[in-house]
């Protein structure tokens, strides 16, 4: 803890406030990551480093975070914003944007633009190409609109819905009043929300791309079509064919050029008018390139790649820091905003049973990550936070000494496996401790594992675990997967699965994840969410649904109360274990001598950072 403490006030970079763009673009930078999906619309279950792409590509929301985390108006993009509290306790967030914004092919972006991104995106028809249609949802409006007539018949049948009700394609709640101004409507029932401006943060989406020959009335809230666009099906199988993975249009500091052989290549959007700041990139050229984990940092000294970012591995950071005395490497350090886990999958097989899960927690030693994988740059938590969290370190010293301490202890665990039904052997005798756990049905306690390839976690997980876990009576087989094979397993519902990847078969996985600036885990964990993949850990829990609700049902202005509620979550996920915890850390962006300004931060990925990066 004495080497993550000390390095951390060493080589924290503050983020500068130099405005780029004064100059003519110029130059190339190459960011080196694992695999990417190649999927560069929102709306899909795609990885963290799709979103570096997203990140760059798309831009203007109204409202945009800062380095810091902290949510601001973007006047960049808004020229005037009116806030009216309704009669019936809804909100109306009217915009008026700037006059001169333009898409990458100088087409001007206009209020059509806004309202059409959310009219698409919450269509039944975006839904029925496996996009998430609920981002909108707070929105007044969104229950109706968001149904398909699949919907209403299944509800009708179940007595959900009246026999009487037909489908609406209006969505009220989004309102297109002049060519520049747009208004939504917050529902009074999603009031009070801490993060009450997340649900007016609209972006634009190129309706002359997507929906050639559709239009929108002024002070409406529905899409006409037309033209060579025949309706919003059309609309959601272009986009999700071609758009999805080949954005032609852009209105980010970047335009989209290819993605080929591994490598997105993009190019700087002369039509960008900057980020919340007015700042726009000075480097010309990205590229976002694929390359072996376990030799990125070897790529930037090399000269290979210039940046590579999430360095967690003691030994990659020990190198990057030897090259830095020598003047051959910089590096950029931050408390993560996220954490690493095993995920469950907590309705399937053997780890539906808390106590199998608990189990589990206490067959692994923790240690061995934070030093064997983490080199002592990192700590062990245990729950669902990030030491970068500001939830967090309001709430250490309860957290340090109230939640359950998840150590190695094969007595404790042994102790939890024979209160579940796997407490027999194979003979049907009370196990005693020796050969495999059964249950009365003499199924043995068997638990498949899903890791990715060339990932040094999964290699001490096959390596350490699997010994660890046949002791306690438990067959771990671990499997080593291409990462998004990897993921489609974790991500898809039952139904996907066994339609897309066959039956269900993995139980855990390994992985790690950043949290968004607004921390909400009500998608995650609310049982409206279960079967999903939204809720990846498929939970299913009123006490759950009880929290996340209570921690999204306050108010901006009641900071106090959302940090005790946040604590009170904790408590009961360190509990429950609906993922097992493994460690939090620093992250390590380690660059090439010939980059400067990088100021990535908990909250500021690569994929904004890039807009202050200059080439020396």
């Amino acid at each position: 803890m004495k080497k993550f403490v000390t390095l951390l006030a060493t080589f924290l970079v503050l983020a500068s406030l130099t405005a780029c763009g004064s100059k003519e673009p110029a130059g190339k930078m190459t960011i080196g990551t694992p695999p990417l999906t190649g999927d560069f619309l929102d709306g899909w279950g795609n990885s963290a480093y799709d979103r570096i792409v997203r990140d760059m590509i798309h831009g203007y929301p109204t409202y945009d975070y800062t380095d810091a985390g902290e949510f601001v108006l973007n006047k960049t993009v808004v020229d005037k914003e009116e806030v009216t509290e309704n009669e019936d306790g809804s909100k109306t967030y009217t915009f008026t944007i700037h006059k001169d914004l333009k898409w990458s092919d100088d087409t001007p972006i206009t209020a059509k633009d806004f309202v059409f991104s959310l009219l698409f995106s919450s269509s039944p028809e975006f839904a029925a190409v496996g996009a998430n249609n609920t981002g909108a949802s707070p929105l007044v409006g969104w229950d109706d609109y968001s149904l398909s007539q699949e919907d209403i018949d299944d509800g009708i049948e179940k007595g959900k819905i009246d026999p009487d009700y037909t489908k609406v394609d209006t969505f009220d709640g989004v309102k297109l009043v002049d060519d520049h101004t747009f208004s939504l409507t917050i529902k009074a029932e999603e009031l009070p929300y801490f993060f009450e401006v997340t649900y007016v943060s609209a972006s634009p989406s190129p309706m002359h791309v997507w929906a050639p020959g559709a239009d929108i009335e002024h002070g409406a809230s529905k899409m006409t079509f037309g033209g060579d666009t025949a309706d919003m099906a059309a609309v959601a199988n272009y986009v999700s064919t071609k758009e999805r993975f080949a954005p032609t249009v852009t209105s980010g500091m970047y335009n989209f050029v290819s993605y080929e052989q591994e490598t997105v290549t993009m190019e700087v959007n002369p039509n960008f008018k900057g980020d919340y700041r007015g700042h726009k990139p000075s480097i010309k050229t990205v590229e976002v390139k694929r390359v072996n984990e376990t030799l990125d940092v070897d790529y930037v000294l090399s000269g290979d790649i210039d940046i590579t970012t999430g360095v967690v591995e003691g030994e990659k950071i020990e190198k990057a820091l030897a090259a830095k005395e020598e003047g051959k490497a910089g590096l950029t350090t931050y408390e993560r905003n996220g954490y690493g886990y095993l995920g469950f999958h907590s309705d399937f097989g053997p780890v539906a049973d808390v106590k199998v899960r608990q189990a589990i927690g206490f067959l692994v030693d923790r240690e061995e990550f934070v030093n064997g994988i983490l080199g002592g740059y990192g700590v062990t938590v245990n729950g669902e936070y990030g030491l970068g969290q500001w939830m967090y370190k309001e709430n250490a010293e309860t957290i340090e000494n109230d939640l359950i301490n998840y150590v190695y202890d094969p007595d404790e665990a042994a102790k939890l496996l024979d209160e579940t039904e796997w407490n027999k052997d194979k003979d049907g005798n009370a196990y005693a401790g020796n050969g495999f756990r059964y249950n009365d049905k003499g199924d043995k306690l068997v638990i498949n594992h899903a890791g990715s390839e060339n990932n040094p976690i999964t290699d001490l997980i096959a390596s350490d675990l699997v010994g660890r876990f046949e002791k306690a009576g438990i067959e771990y087989n671990v499997d080593f997967l291409d990462f998004n094979v990897m993921l489609d397993y974790f991500y898809n519902d039952e139904g996907q699965q066994e339609a897309a990847l066959g039956a269900r078969k993995y139980h855990t996985f390994n992985l790690a994840s950043s949290f968004a600036a607004a921390y909400d885990p009500y998608y995650s964990y609310h049982s409206k969410y279960y079967g999903t993949w939204m809720n990846s850990t498929q939970t299913n829990d009123p006490k759950f649904d009880e929290l996340v609700e209570t921690m999204r049902g306050l108010d901006p202005e009641q900071h106090d109360e959302f940090s005790a509620a946040w604590l009170e979550f904790q408590k009961y996920w360190n509990e429950q274990l609906p993922n097992f915890p493994l460690y939090s850390n620093q992250y390590y962006d380690i660059y090439g001598a010939t980059l400067d300004n990088v100021n990535t931060t908990p909250f500021y990925s690569i994929g904004r950072a890039v807009i202050d990066i200059t080439l020396k």
